[in-house]
């Protein structure tokens, strides 16, 4: 059965998870076990295996018992976050999708409206809706796009709109490899701080996939009223396994009057502030979950180094930007070198 007739199942039934089919999938390092199939490798996990996040497909009547019970109400021009009395998460994009996230992060329900393409649904739950359950687990995922150098991963920080996945998919043109594009999830392995690989895609603007991905470009809309496209990669084009991180490159919002290309180190105060800017998900802010962040952003600081990457926002200049970034990642450790290029 093809993933749309499974989601649109979903819509007219309810049912014991046990008597229903799920692959299992590891993303971000985590362990998901889906109602629904997913656009990469499935996994084969023992039957006695416990995942870290189950995500079921619900009915608008499952969906339905949760309409009277909001608290209070975050929302925004894009989504709606309603947080519910037992600890439980409603996150919503009208006409598109919902969601509901468990009070421990565990479980997932979710269900696609009539505007959302299946490929938006899945966008959206790895993203912004794992989100919530990784945090709720420990978790600290950032808002960052990464690609590997050099046998390293190099991860761009910055808002929405800043340039990081075309940035990134500058470097997959030029033969690197996307480790993942929008949410990375850290961690030691053996001591060393690694990020873990995400969906095989990026998000691009068309003009941005027509001139780094040809190929690619004819994507799927993000969603019915943006611009940007879903792009799939190619065999080789994406990391599957994770790669120990070099460096986090803060990009700022386009400026006038700059005219090279500049790479400087940021102070440890300066970085714990871009990090902590940085974070995936906002949304929850009770006194544990930032205390949490706190942590883990420090942790950070202490590990890797912050840079603040500067360069004229132009396509025909990311080629300068690539040889800057992969001069630093060929630079020794600990060294407080200031790279500079004109832009011709």
């Amino acid at each position: 059965m093809s993933l749309s007739a499974i989601v649109e199942s979903a819509h007219s039934r309810t049912g014991n998870l046990h008597e229903r089919t799920f692959q299992d999938y590891q993303l971000y390092s985590i362990s998901l076990r889906c109602e629904l199939r997913l656009s990469f490798p499935e996994q084969c996990f023992p039957e006695t295996h416990r995942p870290d996040v189950t995500l079921s497909l619900e009915s608008e009547e499952w969906f339905a018992r949760f309409a009277g019970q909001p608290d209070t109400v975050d929302t925004d021009a894009w989504y709606e976050h309603v947080p519910l009395a037992d600890g439980s998460d409603l996150v919503r994009w009208r006409d598109l999708f919902e969601f509901l996230i468990s009070p421990d992060g565990r479980s997932v329900g979710c269900r696609k409206l009539e505007r959302a393409t299946v490929e938006s649904f899945q966008t959206y739950l790895l993203g912004q809706v794992l989100s919530f359950a990784l945090v709720k687990q420990g978790h600290e995922p950032l808002h960052s796009t990464a690609v590997v150098a050099g046998g390293k991963a190099v991860a761009f920080l910055g808002d929405s709109g800043y340039g990081k996945s075309t940035l990134a998919s500058a470097f997959v043109e030029a033969g690197h490899a996307l480790l993942t594009d929008d949410l990375l999830l850290i961690r030691k392995i053996d001591g060393i701080c690694t990020g873990f690989p995400g969906p095989a895609r990026l998000k691009l603007f068309p003009e941005v996939a027509r001139r780094f991905l040809p190929q690619q470009a004819n994507g799927t809309p993000m969603n019915p009223d943006g611009p940007k496209l879903i792009i799939p990669l190619k065999q080789g084009q994406s990391c599957g396994h994770p790669v120990p991180l070099h460096a986090f490159y803060v990009l700022d919002e386009a400026q006038t009057g700059i005219s090279d290309v500049s790479l400087t180190p940021l102070t440890e105060r300066e970085s714990l502030i871009e990090l902590i800017r940085s974070t995936f998900n906002s949304r929850l802010a009770d006194p544990r979950r930032i205390h949490q962040q706190f942590l883990a952003a420090q942790w950070l600081v202490r590990s890797i180094p912050v840079k603040r990457l500067t360069y004229p926002r132009r396509l025909d200049v990311l080629p300068q930007v690539l040889d800057v970034i992969r001069a630093d990642v060929a630079t020794p450790e600990n060294s407080e070198l200031h790279l500079s290029e004109p832009v011709d």
